[in-house]
């Protein structure tokens, strides 16, 4: 099993820093998450390595590693995606990607246009078998697409996709949390 985690950005969770108590919370349900795939036979996880869920996902794949095996892979777009990015998130990327079994660029140059994400998505759905996408459809982002893709792609093939939304999140806070 191969799992593509994605999901939202920082900012469109409304985190600006990486100590905000929603994060801690995040790590939480995506550690529970994991260890769920682990258990069912997850061999390989892949992120894309952007700040927010992918970087959350990707720090807690670096804290199982010593009680589980598996092993996680960073498929980044394109060159210089990560341009814009605050150099707090950089480097805790950098960290992340130091320690995965593989890392590459789906495409080994800058970005040429919208087209490039359409079939970067489909790179990703053609080398995974489920994906783990945190969107709620309530709170749009560029998800969508790929969420999309990842419907049609799963209506021909045996593709598992499990979608989070907040309302699922906010379950695990009442559950772990408040109680």
């Amino acid at each position: 099993m191969r799992v593509l985690i994605l999901g939202y950005r920082s900012f469109e969770l409304g985190i600006f820093s990486h100590t905000q108590k929603e994060v801690e919370v995040l790590k939480a349900f995506l550690k529970m998450k994991i260890i769920e795939y682990l258990e069912h036979g997850a061999e390989w996880f892949i992120l894309q390595n952007y700040p927010g869920i992918d970087m959350y996902a990707g720090e807690v794949l670096q804290d199982l590693k010593d009680d589980y095996s598996f092993q996680y892979a960073i498929l980044k777009p394109f060159y210089e995606y990560d341009e814009r990015f605050k150099e707090e998130d950089k480097l805790i990327l950098q960290d992340i990607e130091s320690h995965a079994e593989f890392s590459s660029y789906v495409y080994k140059r800058t970005y040429e246009g919208p087209r490039m994400f359409r079939e970067i998505n489909q790179f990703l759905i053609d080398n995974t078998t489920d994906a783990l996408i945190f969107y709620d459809e309530s709170t749009e982002s560029n998800l969508k697409y790929i969420y999309d893709d990842l419907l049609e792609n799963s209506s021909k093939s045996d593709y598992n996709i499990e979608r989070i939304q907040f309302d699922d999140l906010n379950d695990f806070i009442t559950y772990q949390y408040d109680n």
